[in-house]
């Protein structure tokens, strides 16, 4: 990380988030990262979402909702529509 930083080299570290909904292993990891971003979706939904719970250079107040398309993942550009329109099966 600090080869990264001194660099100014992006660096992606990937974990895993346990049963409780934390990040797994020590939170050393935590502190010396810049932003935590959690990418969360369900196995029989198109749908993914990206949001931050640490980010030193901006807001954690915004979410990334992404679609996985035969191509991959497509930004959707008003999900607001799309999941207000969506109507729950019964």
């Amino acid at each position: 990380m600090k080869i990264s930083k001194k660099m100014g080299i992006s660096t992606f570290i990937v974990g895993h988030v346990t049963k409780e909904g934390s990040l797994a292993g020590p939170k050393l990891l935590e502190h010396m990262v810049d932003t935590v971003l959690y990418f969360e979706g369900e196995r029989y939904n198109t749908y993914r979402l990206v949001r931050a719970v640490k980010n030193r250079f901006g807001s954690t107040n915004e979410l990334g909702v992404f679609e996985m398309r035969d191509l991959g993942l497509v930004e959707l550009d008003n999900p607001s529509k799309i999941l207000i329109s969506e109507k729950p099966k019964m």
